[in-house]
């Protein structure tokens, strides 16, 4: 580390650039191109600006700021999630800047680029898992814990859900209630907890000896109404689903509404389980089965996570958290 701070305008001379594009790249404040951002990020890493103002900050006192980034704040699983997290750092008198992306990707970087001079770490909920708009941060000291969805870079911590296991259970619910021909209502291919619940349920599935049709396989979005068009490509199929999974209660609900708007009855013509538990789900008729994952318990073990790695330098690790099935009115099991 220098002896002394570097400057905003050694680390553009270094990448070649002006101090207001090298200031941009680093704040996300205008649009840069991403080889002008890694050179600026490269410089800046090379010449130890971020480690040197993080110095700073430590003589100073640090932000006592950290950002949190979520898909969408309307969900009501996120709400708890920063709900809890706003609670605990109100206790440390630190400030949080909550980041919604409503799942836009780009979105996500321009606010990951942002925080990289305005935040002592990151919460992320990330739609993109191995986004590389994380590594300017991870390069430039910015500690980052990712919750719920994995994020696939080293050096980022990860408080995540058995979601693989959790789907597993889901599958042999639904058997045991009377499901013989399944519907899968998958979610964007590039969220991890999406691939890890269809592989859970599949494998659950296999053990009994049955799987799921391609023409059963819908792919829709984490929300109210990918749950409605999921569920009506389900039934236009022309062999009729007798049990569908969901990978998150918000496409489990909007299932339910679209299923019952078309003159299904839940669960005596169709069983349906979620994923998640949020409050919505024991309260819409009929209530839904899920798979409980305590909001709560991730942002708490992720914000602790986050703290000890800003204040005592701890090393990121991985934290799996179980999940158990709930079982309501959606899946009531049949007779025989």
């Amino acid at each position: 580390m220098p002896n002394r701070a570097v400057t905003l305008r050694e680390v553009a001379d270094l990448a070649g650039v002006s101090v207001a594009t090298a200031s941009n790249a680093l704040s996300g404040t205008r649009k840069v191109g991403a080889q002008t951002v890694q050179r600026v990020v490269d410089a800046a890493a090379q010449l130890g600006y971020r480690r040197n103002e993080v110095a700073r900050s430590l003589r100073t006192g640090l932000r006592n700021t950290i950002g949190v980034v979520v898909p969408d704040v309307t969900n009501p699983f996120f709400s708890e999630i920063v709900k809890e997290i706003e609670g605990r750092a109100n206790a440390l008198h630190w400030s949080v800047v909550l980041c919604n992306t409503s799942f836009d990707i780009a979105r996500e970087a321009s606010y990951l680029a942002r925080l990289i001079s305005s935040a002592d770490g990151v919460l992320l909920f990330s739609t993109a898992p191995d986004d590389a708009a994380v590594d300017p941060l991870i390069r430039l000291g910015v500690p980052v814990v990712a919750g719920d969805e994995p994020i696939l870079v080293p050096g980022v911590g990860s408080v995540v859900s058995d979601n693989e296991g959790g789907a597993l259970l889901a599958a042999r619910h639904l058997y045991e209630a009377g499901g013989r021909v399944f519907g899968l209502i998958d979610g964007p291919p590039t969220m991890a907890t999406a691939r890890a619940r269809v592989a859970g349920f599949l494998r659950g599935l296999e053990s009994s000896g049955l799987t799921v049709a391609p023409e059963h396989h819908v792919r829709v979005p984490y929300s109210l109404e990918g749950g409605r068009e999921g569920m009506r490509q389900l039934l236009q199929s022309t062999t009729p689903v007798d049990a569908v999974f969901t990978c998150t209660d918000m496409q489990a609900i909007g299932a339910v509404f679209e299923a019952v708007d078309r003159g299904r009855r839940i669960p005596d013509d169709l069983l349906v389980c979620g994923f998640d538990d949020i409050s919505w789900s024991s309260r819409i008729h009929p209530s839904l089965t899920t798979l409980h994952q305590d909001a709560e318990r991730i942002a708490r073990r992720a914000f602790d996570m986050l703290v000890s790695m800003i204040l005592e330098g701890a090393e990121p690790s991985t934290i799996v958290l179980p999940v158990d099935l709930v079982e309501r009115e959606s899946t009531r099991r049949r007779p025989g």
